[in-house]
C-alpha cells in the first residue's frame, strides 16, 4: 500500500515511472519508483508535477506544503 496514493495517482497522470522521470530530467524510473514507496517527492519537483498530472503539490507533500509554498496556502478565514 502506498504511504501517499497521491504520488502514485500523479505518476500515473504523467504517464507511468518512465515518462516521469523522463520530464523531470531524472537518470532512472527507479527514484520516481521510491517516492511512490515512500510516500515524499522533493520539494523541488513538486510543481513540475503538479502541471503535468493535475495533482496539488499540496496532495503530494501534505504534511510541509504550507511551509514550503506560503503563499499558495488559503489564508485563513477568521483574519
Amino acid at each position: 500500500m502506498d504511504k501517499n496514493p497521491f504520488v502514485s495517482q500523479a505518476v500515473e497522470h504523467i504517464g507511468g515511472l518512465a515518462k516521469t522521470a523522463d520530464l523531470l530530467g531524472l537518470r532512472g524510473y527507479q527514484t520516481v519508483q521510491q517516492w511512490i514507496a515512500t510516500g515524499r517527492v522533493p520539494a523541488k519537483y513538486c510543481a513540475a508535477m503538479e502541471a503535468a498530472s493535475g495533482v496539488s503539490r499540496f496532495k503530494l507533500r501534505p504534511d510541509d506544503a504550507a511551509l514550503i509554498w506560503p503563499e499558495l496556502a488559503k489564508e485563513p478565514a477568521n483574519v
